[in-house]
């Protein structure tokens, strides 16, 4: 195999949740146009349908809007024997659902039981679940890539200082859910490794959206190319977990920064 074959997603399908936003738009551009035929997933039904048909427009590649709610066992459940039913396999699949959640208030001492959990159930357990079922699907297929988009905040202590008003960072929930991904990723990767299924995970840094530019020169700065993360710097990350170009690579976390958790 030659290396641009190696890198080709052709005849491959994926599977982005959360791809009709951020980070979810970038990683489903990429895996197109590489190739692929993508399924993305929204818990809103309507706007998976509707982002994919305007993505299969704009990217001239077949893309699909299924809804899943990671928050619901049997949400997860269900897609996945949709698929089986549908498709009966998938080759790639990316858990890059999570985020955020309006019930946290960023501040540890003001944190309750019920904002923890908003961000533990999509983030970490709703990983764990997808991961479960498709290992399920795909162990019998003794082939399979999974992708988990975790953050450096799992690895470094978040400097406070950068956060001015208005910005508020992300509670300690966010970090402690990415921080069980990577961990989920080093052993499902060790677990899933006889069964030809490789596992890995990207960290990203900060990426530059619509931040006070007072925050986009202080992070900035902590970083050792000086800028945020900008759009593009993703989507090849992802090609290359998910292609063959790594297929000796599994258990590892790929970290997009910049720099920044280098840098001291």
């Amino acid at each position: 195999m030659n290396i641009r074959e190696s890198f080709s997603l052709n005849g491959k399908l994926a599977m982005v949740t959360g791809g009709c936003q951020n980070f979810g738009l970038e990683i489903v551009s990429g895996l197109a146009q590489a190739g692929a035929r993508v399924i993305i997933t929204s818990r809103d039904n309507d706007k998976a349908v509707q982002k994919a048909a305007e993505l299969s427009r704009q990217l001239d590649a077949e893309i699909v809007g299924i809804s899943m709610d990671l928050c619901y066992e049997n949400s997860i459940v269900s897609l996945f024997e949709r698929i089986q039913n549908e498709f009966g396999i998938l080759d790639i699949l990316v858990n890059n659902a999570g985020g955020h959640s309006p019930k946290a208030c960023g501040y540890l001492e003001k944190e309750t039981l019920e904002s923890w959990n908003a961000f533990i159930e999509p983030n970490l357990t709703g990983t764990f679940l997808t991961t479960r079922e498709y290992a399920r699907l795909m162990m019998p297929q003794r082939s399979g890539c999974i992708i988990n988009i975790a953050s450096i905040s799992s690895m470094v202590g978040r400097d406070r200082s950068v956060y001015a008003p208005p910005m508020i960072p992300n509670p300690v929930a966010y970090t402690a859910a990415k921080a069980g991904m990577i961990g989920l990723t080093y052993d499902t990767a060790a677990y899933l490794g006889e069964y030809g299924i490789r596992v890995n995970c990207v960290s990203p840094g900060g990426f530059e959206r619509t931040q006070p530019q007072a925050f986009i020169d202080a992070y900035s700065n902590r970083t050792m190319l000086k800028r945020m993360g900008h759009e593009g710097d993703l989507k090849g990350v992802i090609v290359f977990l998910a292609s063959e170009a790594a297929a000796y690579i599994t258990g590892h976390n790929l970290v997009v920064d910049g720099g920044f958790t280098k840098y001291k």
